[in-house]
């Protein structure tokens, strides 16, 4: 009996330490916020995003606001910089107010960037950023009687944004971006807030 009582308190204090060290490590592996500020780190993040068109090109009388997502890679720099990669999709509804003979419905806008990212704070829980971005864009307007496709063209962005970082490896992402949409004769541009998770790929 002594024995196995002796077995049993050393899986007692056994569980009790794994228990703690596992809460400490998730507790300051969230609270330090990114611990692989190495260049090299690869981030994958999804997001939802909310957006409108402005300007004053045909498509932004025809179609005004709608809901969206991107996937975006961020490769890590170092020195609190970063190279990025985002894939949109924009999506717009049609103006309800429109009286043409065949009305729009939606607008899809396919944007394709290659970002740059400057961080502050970037050791904290809380990183902050902004960013500018290049890349092209490929839109499909659709009205009652059909779809239009095209005419490509350049984009240009520019945004800002805040990485919660809640564990290690994932984080909370919120940003607000601008984009420039050239090529559709006339001025074009859109607003897009987005929120979404980022995961980071450490070896």
């Amino acid at each position: 009996m002594r024995k196995e009582e002796a077995v049993r308190k050393h899986l007692e204090v056994f569980s009790a330490v794994a228990v703690i060290l596992t809460a400490i490590g998730w507790s300051s592996a969230g609270q330090c916020g990114p611990i692989f500020e190495e260049r090299g780190a690869l981030m994958v993040g999804i997001q939802g995003q909310y957006g409108a068109l402005a300007g004053d090109a045909l498509a932004a009388d025809d179609f005004n606001n709608g809901a969206g997502y991107a996937l975006r890679l961020r490769y890590y720099l170092g020195e609190s910089r970063a190279l990025g990669f985002s894939m949109e999709n924009q999506r717009f509804e049609g103006n309800a107010t429109i009286t043409k003979q065949y009305p729009p419905k939606d607008m899809s806008v396919a944007v394709f960037t290659a970002d740059y990212l400057f961080y502050f704070q970037r050791a904290t829980t809380l990183s902050r950023y902004v960013t500018v971005g290049v890349g092209f864009h490929h839109p499909a307007r659709t009205y009652t009687d059909g779809t239009e496709v095209g005419p490509d063209g350049l984009v240009l962005t520019a945004g800002a944004g805040l990485e919660y970082f809640f564990h290690r490896v994932a984080s909370l992402d919120v940003c607000v971006k601008g984009y420039g949409l050239f090529g559709q004769g006339g001025l074009l541009g859109s607003g897009e807030a987005a929120v979404g998770l980022n995961f980071y790929l450490v070896e």
